[in-house]
């Protein structure tokens, strides 16, 4: 029986921090599922990923991936797998390099996630609120109920889910009914107890 070395003992235990994240994962969808979630609304700058780019990044998008929330990586997929759908919902005009981030993480579902941006390529007419996020949240739930190889007939207020690190856009979603949660950049991985909590 060899010793662990170094780099050995630090492998093992990225897989167990691994296997730990997939379990939680597993257990804060099943929540969504009980909850009747079908639709997960995720912010880009500052939640998905852990740097804020203000719509400005200069890199290119596979540097952008090195960014990304390692509880996201797990969390999406997992959802994705239960059949809740996935926007993200960003003020950032970026919407290219972030459509080429989601190719990259998430090459087998990447084509299932909207994304909505401040691109001008799109517009809300619906008569629901405009503020914070949810003209774009609405728009993203449009398509998704207009493309029927999505799988998604029934996404509504109730079924919706923000996860956002600014708390207006939170406060704004909670006064417009629909559920929220406020993303601590700090405590990334606090989001999937946050999620346990919901009722």
């Amino acid at each position: 029986n060899m010793p662990l070395t170094g780099t050995d003992q630090n492998g093992w235990a990225e897989e167990q921090r691994s296997k730990t994240m997939e379990k939680k994962c597993s257990a804060a969808v099943d929540k969504l599922v009980d909850c009747g979630i079908n639709f997960l609304a995720i912010d880009f700058d500052q939640t998905m990923i852990d740097v804020h780019t203000g719509g400005r990044w200069k890199g290119t998008a596979l540097e952008l991936t090195e960014h990304m929330r390692p509880v996201f990586l797990h969390l999406v997929p997992a959802a994705t797998n239960r059949n809740i759908r996935i926007a993200i919902c960003t003020f950032s005009g970026q919407t290219k390099h972030i459509r080429d981030v989601t190719e990259y993480v998430f090459p087998n579902i990447a084509d299932l996630i909207v994304i909505r941006g401040n691109d001008k390529t799109w517009e809300y007419h619906g008569n629901g609120f405009k503020r914070g996020k949810q003209e774009h949240i609405a728009s993203a739930a449009e398509e998704l109920l207009a493309e029927q190889a999505l799988g998604v007939t029934d996404v509504t207020k109730a079924t919706t889910l923000l996860i956002d690190d600014d708390p207006k856009n939170i406060r704004m979603s909670l006064k417009d009914r629909t559920r929220a949660i406020w993303f601590n950049p700090k405590e990334p991985n606090e989001l999937l107890n946050n999620i346990l909590l919901l009722k």
